[in-house]
Formats: structure tokens, sequence, C-alpha cells
């Protein structure tokens, strides 16, 4: 198959593909709307509100550090139905567009220029500022990983007025996650003794460390 050929189906494939994915998610949106109605999870105003799942990813690893990927995605997923409500993707990169020195009409893919780490946050941000607007749905409650960014970024855009907090809930994932990392790099400070460094990083111990959170939790 050639390239012309290829290309020729693919736009065609994927172009169903993006407005089957549009549907399913406007469905999964009414479908949490329902449920938050029937569980009487609404305002003063009958809007109904729900609780979601945020998080992001990036094309490239950067193990904590180097985040400089040239793709991310960020999705928002209802947290009764477990189905994906929001879905899209930033691009810093058109292949076409870096080749060409006058490049001709094509499907642009790229459409960010800023950082790469204020992806996720951006995406998230654009759909809690449309879904009261276009599902007549409030996103009260957020479950997502420890980076304050998205947070952050909610609070300061207050999509849902000056006087509604958006509530955010700890992923119990990301928090071990998060807590594990910390116990490694405490083993490593050498102003601790070298006895109780090796204790953290003892695999019964982590395994008992991380008992004690989930049941905490």
């Amino acid at each position: 198959m050639s390239n012309k050929t290829y290309q020729k189906y693919h736009e065609k494939l994927s172009s169903k593909v993006s407005e089957d994915i549009e549907k399913l998610m406007i469905d999964a949106e009414k479908e949490e709307s329902q449920l938050a109605m029937e569980c009487g999870d609404v305002n003063s105003e009958g809007t109904p509100l729900i609780s979601v799942i945020v998080d992001g990813a990036w094309s490239k690893r950067s193990y904590r550090t180097n985040y400089n990927a040239l793709s991310g995605v960020a999705c928002i997923i209802g947290e009764k139905t477990k189905k994906i409500l929001y879905l899209r993707v930033k691009n810093k990169y058109c292949y076409v567009c870096s080749r060409a020195k006058n490049p001709g009409p094509h499907i642009c893919y790229k459409n960010w220029k800023k950082t790469s780490t204020s992806m996720e946050s951006a995406i998230i941000a654009d759909d809690f500022q449309k879904s009261l607007a276009m599902h007549n749905l409030i996103y009260a409650r957020i479950v997502g990983d420890g980076d304050s960014s998205v947070y952050r970024k909610l609070t300061d855009l207050s999509p849902y007025g000056p006087t509604f907090v958006i509530e955010k809930i700890e992923c119990k994932n990301h928090l071990l996650r998060n807590y594990l990392n910390k116990l490694v790099d405490l083993s490593k400070n050498s102003k601790f003794p070298i006895e109780l460094r090796k204790k953290v990083t003892n695999s019964k111990c982590l395994l008992r460390f991380r008992n004690a959170v989930t049941k905490a939790i």
C-alpha cells in the first residue's frame, strides 16, 4: 500500500473514530448526570454535581525530570460510571510544518506553544469551563494525583463562580507512589543514620508501610 493510499484511508477512519468517541463521551455525561440526580446530588438550582477522576500523560517518560515531551494527553472520567467524559491531546509538533518551507494545505495537529508541563492542566481546565454550559453539569469533586498544577489552575479560573469551591480528593494509588518515592529519597539522605535508611528500603518494612497507609485511607 502506498503512503498516499494509507493516508487517504487513515483520514477516513480516524474521522469516524473521532465522531464515535465524541458520541460516547456525550452519552457518558448524560449517564453521570442521571445518576447524580437519582442520588439527590444537585445544587439549589437542580444542577447535577458529580465527582470526576482526572489524569494526564506524555509521549515521553520523564522520570520526574526533563519534562519536554512534544505531545500530551489528558482525560476526565466519571467517578460513578468509570467512563470517559472528556479526552484531548496537545501537540507541539507537526511533521509537515517542520519539514516544509511553505507547507501547503494539510491536517495540522500542532495546537500548543506553551510548556509541556502545562498541557494536562490546560486540557482539564478547558472541559471544566464548558461542562455547565454544554452539559448542565458541575464537576464538584476531582480525584487526582499529588500534582497541584491542575487544582491550582481550576482554582484560578473558578469555572463555576468565585463562591464555588471544587473539592480535591487525593488518588490512593498516586498517594502511595509519592509516599514510597519520598522514602527512597529519604534512604539516600546521609544526614540520617545508615541503620534507619536501610530500614525504609527493606522490602518487608515497605510492605508494612504500604499496608498502614492503605488502611489509614
